[in-house]
């Protein structure tokens, strides 16, 4: 399985046609890509003109279905195919762990892969790990991530910002008044605590504790934000920035340092000691004891 290196991407402000992602849009594609032989489908499930009726949706929303299906890593390309992840296979598989989406686990690590990782998220990305204001002011948010995207050399039109921003926050909130009761009942995203609305065009985090945020979920970012390339060769990973540096669990989660220090004291058990805490003597660190694939701790999430 091929892997891929976080902040390895440029910068991507659209895609999802305006549509959050919905429930059970990730099994739909799983169950079309295994339709064909070698488990490899053509690029043109999502373009042809049946696509509509196998999604069961309108063609802008066929498009948005193949956005996030590739940003949340569910699918990749390989030889100008899509083929499902290993992730999708083991979530939605024959034997899969949560076939129908109904874990809060899914949820919290398809907001890893968008908030965390950010293939093709930059908003997302920005929005959990840039901004730090008490309370998020869209208008403030629209000009702050503009300015973010300058400081990132891309060139994009003010439009198409606000049409990230405003899906961005419809994926955690969808009850700004103008969503449709569909919207509402399927926001893959509006389940976990994260992001609330606080007046008309007014949000704040929602940091602390995450009672439904499982510790397998949360070792399987903190292994994944090892692997990014200015961590991957060192063999501890220091307090300070598994809870706040970019793309930290920490960070991503609006995790309180008190309940990080907690779930990190568990870290022996759930890795078999592969994985040491220390906290002593003023050092508060995580030491690599052996190796260990990220997908172990991911399915720990469901036992």
């Amino acid at each position: 399985m091929k892997q891929t290196q976080l902040h390895e991407f440029k910068p991507q402000f659209s895609g999802h046609q305006t549509f959050p992602l919905r429930q059970l849009w990730l099994k739909k594609v799983y169950d079309q890509i295994m339709q064909f032989s070698n488990e490899a489908a053509p690029k043109s499930i999502f373009t042809e003109d049946k696509a509509i009726v196998t999604f069961g949706v309108g063609k802008n929303m066929v498009q948005s279905i193949n956005h996030w299906s590739l940003a949340t890593d569910f699918i990749f390309e390989e030889k100008g195919s899509y083929k499902a992840s290993e992730i999708a296979e083991l979530l939605f598989g024959k034997n899969g762990l949560d076939r129908y989406q109904e874990s809060p686990s899914t949820a919290w690590l398809i907001h890893w892969k968008l908030a965390g990782e950010a293939k093709k998220t930059t908003t997302w990305s920005w929005l959990f790990n840039q901004t730090t204001n008490p309370i998020l002011d869209k208008e403030y948010l629209l000009e702050s991530l503009g300015s973010y995207a300058e400081k990132l050399n891309y060139k994009v039109s003010a439009t198409t910002l606000k049409r990230d921003l405003d899906c961005c926050l419809r994926s955690y909130v969808p009850s700004d008044g103008n969503e449709s009761p569909e919207e509402l009942s399927e926001s893959v995203l509006g389940e976990i605590d994260i992001l609330r609305q606080v007046s008309r065009g007014k949000y704040e985090f929602i940091r602390g504790e995450k009672v439904n945020l499982h510790n397998g979920i949360f070792f399987y970012a903190l292994l994944k934000f090892w692997e990014m390339p200015q961590y991957s060769q060192a063999e501890t990973l220091s307090f300070n920035n598994i809870a706040h540096a970019d793309n930290s669990p920490g960070r991503v989660f609006k995790l309180d340092e008190i309940s990080i220090a907690d779930r990190l004291s568990q870290l022996e058990d759930l890795t078999g000691k592969k994985l040491i805490w220390t906290d002593s003597q003023g050092i508060r660190s995580v030491s690599r004891r052996g190796e260990i694939n990220p997908i172990e701790m991911l399915k720990k999430a469901y036992e």
